[in-house]
């Protein structure tokens, strides 16, 4: 049931008040000034819909059907910027423009099942100034993509307004997979407005970040297969298990042969754009399917490093388990043989990922390793990332 403007309001306005009492020790980002609009909005928004929602969610919570009672209990607990429903398709993310991307893979394998079912993607009008939105954008329109992302633009982006960061404040020309609306902004960007600081009354609970998980490959009998043929091997006995390999290079390229005999409709090319590649593999892990997002270069991994350090990662646990994404990063050290490509295009960066990620980051370095990580692939039930070495090939 869609509820009506005034419960709306006065839903915010006890958050506002409980949090100006000092009952709420978690920073919370209040929604106002655009009940009418949004209720507009939802009238076309169907039960099993996705919702991807940002640090600002309360009334998308409540008009995709999350109970009042629950919505507040989730805020009292700090999960105001991270309100999470599996039943109801229902994520939010707190970091700007993560949400777009994933929205997109999501689309993708809603699209290739035939569902009726929609995606809708809330974004602010600072996400709207993101490469990444930008991306999403245009895989959605140039795909036609069950997938509408909604600008709610209340012209303030934290605090300033669109004309000093642009040099215009003429709205932009998206295509028809964007809409827009305009708003003033009840609350401030962060808090109820209330000067000064606030006296909590209890200590906020801090969140654990998820533990990391061992790298190591465990012993397997030994085999004399070529690394080459190993990893061949291992990506068609993923094909044949429904797996789809996203990345750039991964029908023209072949993955340097590696995904030579996979069908074409499981070989998904995308553009030069890392994040839009990591977030269809996290938006189609939501559907049960297996993805496996390839990077040629370890550097090139670096681009998408916003979604796999803040998301992948973390969406168990900022979720409370309710949403999980089994993504396979395959990823290749660049050799120096037979050609060099320069440093850009050489390193070894897997150290340095598994600094910055609690997932494991197997490095195989025989053929009988490579068979190892890809058999603890299949099974994962979350994201792990396979270093290739091309020196190895």
């Amino acid at each position: 049931m869609i509820l009506t403007k005034q419960e709306l309001i006065d839903f915010e306005y006890r958050i506002a008040n409980l949090y100006d009492a000092g009952e709420l020790p978690y920073l919370v980002h209040l929604s106002g000034g655009n009940e009418s609009q949004l209720i507009e909005i939802f009238k076309d928004i169907n039960p099993g819909d996705y919702v991807f929602s940002t640090h600002r969610n309360h009334y998308h919570a409540l008009l995709h059907g999350i109970p009042p009672e629950t919505l507040e209990a989730k805020i009292m607990a700090g999960k105001s910027m991270f309100v999470f429903d599996r039943a109801r398709n229902f994520l939010s993310f707190s970091i700007v423009a993560a949400a777009p991307s994933i929205a997109a893979g999501v689309a993708w394998a809603l699209k290739r099942r035939g569902s009726t079912k929609r995606v809708w993607c809330f974004v602010g009008d600072g996400a709207e100034d993101e490469g990444h939105f930008y991306e999403a954008v245009r895989y959605v329109d140039g795909w036609n993509l069950p997938c509408t992302f909604i600008i709610e633009d209340n012209d303030r982006n934290v605090c300033c307004p669109r004309k000093e960061r642009r040099g215009t404040d003429a709205d932009y020309a998206w295509p028809s997979c964007v809409r827009r609306y305009h708003y003033t902004a009840t609350y401030p960007h962060g808090g109820s407005g209330t000067p000064g600081w606030l006296k909590f009354k209890r200590e906020a609970e801090i969140v654990t970040p998820p533990v990391k998980q061992s790298s190591f490959i465990p012993p397997i009998p030994s085999t004399d297969i070529k690394y080459m043929d190993a990893v061949r091997e291992a990506n068609e006995a993923l094909a044949a298990a429904g797996a789809v390999f996203i990345g750039y290079n991964v029908r023209y390229g072949a993955a340097y042969g590696a995904f030579k005999n996979i069908p074409d409709d499981q070989r998904l090319e995308t553009p030069l754009a890392e994040n839009i590649m990591l977030g269809l593999g996290m938006g189609m892990s939501l559907e049960g399917i297996r993805p496996v997002v390839f990077f040629e270069r370890h550097e090139f991994l670096l681009n998408a490093m916003d979604a796999i350090v803040n998301t992948l990662d973390v969406i168990e646990t900022i979720s409370d388990g309710e949403f999980k994404m089994p993504v396979i990063i395959k990823a290749v050290a660049g050799g120096i043989k037979p050609f060099y490509a320069g440093l850009t295009h050489t390193r070894n960066l897997a150290a340095a990922v598994r600094g910055f990620v609690s997932f494991p980051v197997y490095a195989p370095e025989t053929g009988a390793e490579v068979q190892a990580a890809y058999h603890l692939a299949m099974s994962a039930p979350g994201p792990l990332m396979i270093s290739e070495k091309k020196a190895l090939y």
